[in-house]
C-alpha cells in the first residue's frame, strides 16, 4: 500500500484532478450531445405511429453516469448510447417491427437518413459530423427502442425516491431489441424479450458514489451526481476514478479496440470496490486493488462479473467465446496497478514520464502546464510561495516546465 504524508497527497490529489479536467469532455461537448439526442428524440417522439406509448429517450451508458471521457485517436469519436423507451406498445408488434418503425422514422428524416448507419444488433447509430478534423466534434448515437410497462414512470418515481435495493431495482427493467433472439420476429409479448435496466444500474452507480459528505449534506444523488441534461458541476470521487481507469485502458489498447475491457465491467468493477473514500488518491489505490476480488467463477470454472441490479446476467460472458479479451482485461489491470504505482511513487520528470506512459504524453503535458499556471495564479493571488520544497518537486524562483511539479529535485 503506497502511504504518503500530508503534502505529498495533497500534490498527488491535484495531480489526479488536473488530469480528470483534461481528460473529460467540455461544456460545449456536453451541451451539443444533448441538444443533438434531444433533437432525435423530439422526431421520434412526433412519429404518429408512437401516439399513446409516450415515447422518450435518455442516455443511458458513460453519459448518463457521469463517467464519459474524451477519445484518443485522431479516427475516434465520442460514443453515446441513447434508449428510446415507449411505455406500452401495440399488441401486435414483436422486436423486429418496434425496430422497424423507429429506423423508418430516422429513415424518413433527410439529415438522419444520411447519418444513419447500418442497422445493429440491437440499435440504430447516427453518426454525427465524420467529416470534421476535430476528433471533439465527431460522436455517434447508438438508439436502443425498447418498452416498458403501463405505469413505468410512476414506478421509477417511487423506485428513485427511496434507498437503493436490488428488489427495488427489479421493478424498472425495460424490454430491448435483439436481432440474436429467438423470438425477434415471432413475440408479441415483451416479457419474453430480452431485459434491459439501465435506470436501476444508474441508481446503484449513483449510490455507490455517496460518501459521508454527500450524506451528511442531504445532497440527492441522482439529481446532483448524474442529473440528465445536464453537466454535474462537480464530479464524485468515483466517477473520477472510473474516468482515470478508462483512460490508462485507451491508452494501453489504442491498437486493439475490439478486445480492449470494456467499459461496463471496469465501471461495475470500480463501484463495487469503491468504499466511500473521500479523497482521490486513496480511492483510486484502493479500487484498483480490490477490483480482482469482486470477480468470481461459475461452477463451469467461467469468469464471472455480475451486473448489479441483475446478478443473473454476467458482463463477462463474452470471454468464453473471445479469450483474448479475458487475457486483456487480467493484462490491463496488471498494468493500471503498476503504473499507477509508479506515478504515485515518483517525482520530477520521472513522473511526468510515467504519467505519459500510462495516459498520454499530450495529456502529461496538459496536465503539467495546468498545474503550472494554477501555481502561478495562487503566487499572484498571494495563496503560494515562489519556493516551495516537497517530495514531488522543488518550484523554484522561475516559474516553467522544468521547475515546476514536474521539474527536478
Amino acid at each position: 500500500m503506497i502511504r504518503h504524508n500530508t503534502s505529498d497527497k495533497e500534490a498527488y490529489t491535484k495531480l489526479l484532478t488536473a488530469l480528470v479536467n483534461e481528460i473529460s469532455i467540455t461544456q460545449t461537448q456536453f451541451d451539443n450531445l444533448v441538444k443533438s439526442y434531444g433533437a432525435v428524440g423530439k422526431y421520434i417522439e412526433e412519429d404518429p405511429r408512437l401516439d399513446g406509448y409516450s415515447p422518450l429517450i435518455f442516455p443511458q451508458g458513460s453519459l448518463r453516469l457521469g463517467t464519459i471521457i474524451q477519445p484518443i485517436g485522431k479516427d475516434d469519436d465520442l460514443d453515446v448510447d441513447l434508449v428510446i423507451r415507449l411505455t406500452g406498445k401495440s399488441p401486435h408488434w414483436t422486436q423486429a417491427d418496434l425496430k422497424r418503425i423507429i429506423g423508418d422514422r430516422l429513415k424518413s428524416h433527410g439529415t438522419y437518413r444520411g447519418m444513419l448507419d447500418d442497422e445493429g444488433r440491437r440499435c440504430w447509430t447516427l453518426l454525427y459530423r465524420q467529416k470534421s478534423e476535430s476528433t471533439s466534434e465527431r460522436y455517434h448515437m447508438d438508439i436502443l427502442p425498447s418498452v416498458a410497462e403501463a405505469g413505468y414512470p410512476r414506478v421509477l418515481n417511487e423506485v428513485l425516491s427511496k434507498a437503493y435495493s436490488l428488489d427495488q431495482a427489479k421493478r424498472i427493467a425495460i424490454r430491448i431489441t435483439d436481432k440474436e433472439s429467438w423470438d425477434y420476429r415471432i413475440s408479441t409479448s415483451i416479457h419474453t424479450w430480452h431485459s434491459s435496466n439501465p435506470d436501476a444500474f444508474a441508481y446503484w452507480f449513483a449510490d455507490r458514489c455517496r460518501t459521508s459528505r454527500i450524506i451528511t449534506e442531504g445532497r440527492s444523488i441522482m439529481a446532483t451526481i448524474m442529473p440528465i441534461g445536464k453537466l454535474a458541476k462537480e464530479k464524485s470521487v468515483l466517477q473520477q476514478v472510473v474516468q482515470i481507469l478508462k483512460r490508462h485502458r485507451d491508452i494501453m489498447f489504442r491498437h486493439d479496440h475490439d478486445d480492449k475491457p470494456i467499459s461496463i465491467i471496469i465501471t461495475t468493477l470500480a463501484g463495487m470496490a469503491y468504499q466511500g473514500e473521500e479523497n482521490l488518491v486513496d480511492a483510486l489505490c484502493n479500487v484498483i486493488k480490490r477490483m480482482e476480488s469482486f470477480i468470481c467463477k461459475n461452477e463451469r470454472n467461467e469468469y464471472v462479473v455480475k451486473n448489479p441490479v441483475n446478478p443473473e446476467e454476467n458482463f463477462a460472458d463474452k470471454w468464453t467465446s473471445h479469450p483474448k479479451r479475458q487475457h486483456n482485461f487480467f493484462l490491463w489491470l496488471d498494468a493500471v496497478k503498476k503504473d499507477f504505482t509508479n506515478i504515485l511513487q515518483s517525482k520530477g520528470p520521472q513522473l511526468r514520464e510515467n504519467l505519459g506512459k500510462a495516459v498520454g504524453t499530450d495529456i502529461a503535458a496538459a496536465v503539467s502546464e495546468s498545474l503550472i499556471n494554477s501555481h502561478q495564479n495562487n503566487i499572484r493571488n498571494g495563496i503560494a510561495k515562489v519556493a516551495v520544497t516537497g517530495t514531488i518537486g522543488t518550484i523554484g524562483k522561475s516559474l516553467n516546465a522544468s521547475n515546476c511539479f514536474f521539474g527536478e529535485e
